[in-house]
This record gives structure tokens, C-alpha cells and sequence, in this order.
């Protein structure tokens, strides 16, 4: 029985880069432990915003930390208890 190669295996066998290889390299580092806040407002992401101010308000109003680094610059950030999984490029380290 033999195995065949779908199109991504091919391009890893070649080396290829993927696009998460790309965004990692220019989206900044966050660590366990860093409080951070979001960044997402009605300009940037309205979807994400409304999604976060009917839902989680909190969210948006309250500092988190981060409690899990996760695959491709995504974050498990917690909130006052309620947990969220955000992009690198939605959050930023709180001043």
C-alpha cells in the first residue's frame, strides 16, 4: 500500500514557506504572563469589536493576561476569568 503525497506535503518536502511562517516574524512576541490589552475598535475590526462589546465586554474594558501561547501568533488571553483566544495583532502589551 503506498501513500501519496497531497499538495502540502510536496511543498514541505521542497521547503516551502507557508504564510504563518511569514507573520510570525513580523508580528510582535507576547510571553506567558504579559497583561496585555486589545486593540480591536470599531475602524480596525467591526465585526470583532460588536462581537466583544455585546458578548464580552469585558474584553475591551479590562486588562488580560496571557495564559497559553498557541499555534500560528495566536494567544489564550484571560479577562477577568473569561477567556479568549486573540491574534498577536489584537493585542498589545498594557502600558
Amino acid at each position: 500500500m503506498s501513500c501519496q503525497m497531497d499538495y502540502y506535503m510536496v511543498m514541505e518536502e521542497l521547503g516551502q514557506i507557508t504564510i504563518f511562517d511569514v507573520l510570525d516574524n513580523e508580528q510582535p512576541a507576547f510571553s506567558v504572563g504579559d497583561h496585555v490589552r486589545v486593540i480591536i475598535t470599531p475602524d480596525s475590526d467591526e465585526e470583532s469589536y460588536n462581537y466583544f462589546k455585546y458578548h464580552f465586554p469585558e474584553v475591551l474594558k479590562k486588562p488580560g493576561k496571557i495564559i497559553e501561547d498557541l499555534a500560528n501568533n495566536q494567544y489564550l488571553v484571560s479577562f477577568a476569568g473569561t477567556k479568549q483566544i486573540l491574534k498577536g495583532s489584537e493585542i498589545e502589551r498594557k502600558k
